[in-house]
This record gives C-alpha cells, sequence and structure tokens, in this order.
C-alpha cells in the first residue's frame, strides 16, 4: 500500500534554502509553485521549476506534470526508508 503522505525535503540551490513538508502524494508537482511562493516568500513569474531527486552521483529529473506516485523512475531511490530529497532548479521562461 502507497503512502498518501510522504516527509519531503525540497532544496532550492540557487536561494540556500529548503522547505521539509508532509507532502500529498497525489499532487502534482507544479501545482507546489504557489506553495513555494508564499513559504520561501520569492517571485516565481516566469520560471519553470524543474525537480530532480538525487542519491548517491545519481540525478534522474521528474516530471513536473506528474505526482510522486505517478513516478515511474521513484521506486528506484525509495528501497531504504530515509527522507526523500527533491532538489528544486528554476529556470527563466520566455515571454
Amino acid at each position: 500500500m502507497i503512502c498518501e503522505y510522504e516527509r519531503i525535503k525540497f532544496i532550492f540551490p540557487r536561494f540556500e534554502k529548503f522547505i521539509i513538508m508532509d507532502f500529498n502524494t497525489k499532487i502534482a508537482l507544479e501545482d507546489l509553485k504557489f506553495t513555494f511562493t508564499n513559504v520561501l516568500k520569492i517571485d516565481l513569474f516566469a520560471r519553470k521549476l524543474v525537480f530532480f531527486i538525487t542519491k548517491g552521483f545519481n540525478s534522474i529529473e521528474l516530471d513536473s506534470q506528474k505526482s510522486l506516485q505517478g513516478q515511474a523512475t521513484l521506486s528506484n531511490f525509495k528501497k531504504d526508508k530515509t527522507q526523500i530529497e527533491i532538489v528544486v532548479k528554476l529556470f527563466e521562461e520566455g515571454a
């Protein structure tokens, strides 16, 4: 059975900040943009969030349009029961 909530650490290397939250794994990752804006007090207008999960030297980009439950690559990283760490990078979107 898949747990509905997971403790996730979102790391923002550009701002040297992180957020630890109990995240509903049924929510699409791109829907977090407004949450990050409110919590971090940053402007994410015209910026695209790109999510990466890393373990050791392996880094895999997650599909931001899918929820964590819908990510096929995530099962390889969840074998040990440690907290999931997701690196969030920002890319400028043109107008």
